[in-house]
């Protein structure tokens, strides 16, 4: 009797994971429930049959499941099984509240694991599991490499089950394409400026001190002297040389220009 009590409350800790192609994986309601409140308060409210409650997860692989409960079981996991699956263990990581796996692949995705082929599928995941720096990663990565991530296969799925995200995404390429153009402009403004910056100081300090590059315009520089420290005036020296000695002349009509 007290064999038959045992045994049938082990068998009433016993729950069965049913999967829609029939497969089945039997796991522990205590260890799930630690793991996962979430997991554990659904399988709380089936009601048992024959000592077995069933609850059914669909929409994920068989082995993507295993690696699941595996990891609530022992908080471990196989490098190539979470490769291979990492999408689907994001997903059933927020779907049944597990952090601690939430972060793992979140982790591995960010550190090497994106592509241009998956880098959309992605970003709909990160947006839909609550992964807000994920989903940033993902943005710029479409905005760095637009040309080839369009023509994907991804995007062209995304582009008709979800149209608002790919004006979304259009409209960030536009203004990061525009935001780097304005970033470069400013950048040639700057060096315009520094440039006649320099130009000023040099013909500041031709004027006030006197240069010993530049000097008379038919002044040669002696061996035994040193270069200007303006960088400006070797420039201006040239410049001035060829004002002084160019035989054009602009025309009056082209100085009203």
């Amino acid at each position: 009797m007290h064999g038959t009590s045992s045994s049938n409350k082990d068998m009433e800790q016993m729950y069965i994971l049913l999967q829609t192609d029939g497969s089945i994986i039997a796991a522990h309601h205590v260890i799930l429930s630690i793991a996962s409140p979430v997991l554990g308060n659904s399988l709380q409210k089936l009601k048992v049959k024959n000592g077995i409650r069933y609850l059914k997860i669909s929409g994920v692989p068989y082995d993507a499941l295993c690696a699941f409960i595996r990891f609530l079981y022992s908080s471990c996991y196989e490098e190539e099984e979470m490769k291979k699956f990492v999408l689907h263990l994001l997903v059933l990581s927020h779907t049944y509240m597990v952090p601690s796996l939430k972060r793992v692949c979140i982790h591995l995705l960010e550190q090497g694991w994106l592509n241009k082929e998956n880098v959309v599928d992605v970003l709909q995941l990160a947006r839909s599991c609550d992964a807000p720096r994920l989903a940033l990663v993902c943005l710029r990565m479409v905005i760095r490499d637009f040309k080839s991530i369009s023509s994907t296969e991804g995007w062209k799925v995304m582009k008709c089950a979800n149209p608002a995200l790919e004006q979304e995404l259009l409209e960030s390429v536009v203004e990061a394409d525009t935001r780097k153009q304005e970033r470069l402009k400013k950048i040639e403004e700057r060096k315009v400026y520094l440039q006649l910056h320099e130009a000023m100081e040099a013909l500041l300090h031709i004027c006030r001190d006197g240069c010993g590059t530049i000097g008379p315009r038919d002044k040669v520089l002696k061996g035994s002297e040193e270069t200007c420290s303006f960088r400006a005036c070797k420039g201006l020296e040239t410049l001035i040389r060829h004002f002084s000695g160019c035989k054009t002349r602009v025309p009056w009509w082209m100085r009203t220009l």
